[in-house]
């Protein structure tokens, strides 16, 4: 299905120029074929589980972030079902629709803006890909390389994990604690600050022409922050 999808958008490019890119016209199209009419309204439309953590090197410098995305019922029957058709079996499929996801990612580094005084750290690339099928949803994880790694000693940073234009919803899981991975400074901590936005925002957010005029910012106000210090 999403193979089909895709072929369908870049044949129709021209009409949707002003669309959010490759990976959220497939997630348009596949949660408006399975899910009902009626709730195609307002924004999000799209649920991600995330999980993160934040790679160290032997330096004790930040070099990566290892994020897991759990997608939401909708998306994840799509995912499945035509991962189920592929010749060489569902793990095959199911690897072969993620490659295609971040492939799109890749030119919206990968729905992750990292900033150091103000500044963006884009991402090198991504490793470390898997994907599986947990209860009815798929999961998926990888570790996303920063082109330059980061001395959290001297310079706290954050990072949010966002679709900037909101038909996703992207938040951490309840009980998420972003933790370190590799050799940690003394004093280092993390905390998940929760968005604020304004009734102008969420008004906008509930506007039914959204979909048609996608706003490219509105994404940021309803994401979460993962402020990092070492101290």
């Amino acid at each position: 299905m999403i193979a089909g999808v895709f072929h369908i958008i870049m044949a129709n490019s021209r009409q949707t120029a002003q669309m959010r890119g490759i990976l959220i016209k497939i997630f348009v199209l596949l949660s408006c074929l399975v899910a009902p009419v009626s709730l195609i309204k307002a924004h999000p439309h799209m649920w991600v589980d995330l999980n993160s953590q934040i790679v160290m090197g032997d330096d004790g410098m930040v070099t990566a972030i290892n994020q897991e995305w759990l997608f939401d019922d909708f998306f994840s029957t799509a995912l499945i079902e035509d991962a189920a058709n592929h010749p060489q079996g569902i793990k095959t499929g199911l690897s072969a629709e993620v490659e295609i996801i971040l492939d799109g990612l890749q030119a919206y580094n990968f729905f992750t803006l990292v900033t150091v005084n103000d500044e963006t750290v884009p991402a090198d690339r991504i490793s470390r890909v898997e994907v599986e099928i947990r209860g009815q949803r798929v999961w998926m994880s990888f570790t996303m390389q920063l082109t330059d790694p980061i001395d959290v000693k001297t310079q706290p940073f954050s990072y949010a994990i966002f679709d900037p234009t909101y038909y996703i919803e992207m938040f951490h899981l309840d009980d998420a604690v972003v933790s370190f991975a590799g050799i940690v400074p003394d004093g280092c901590s993390t905390t998940i600050r929760q968005p604020n936005p304004s009734s102008e925002a969420i008004a906008l957010s509930q506007s039914t022409t959204l979909d048609e005029n996608p706003n490219q910012m509105i994404g940021r106000l309803f994401a979460e922050t993962v402020l990092v210090k070492c101290q």
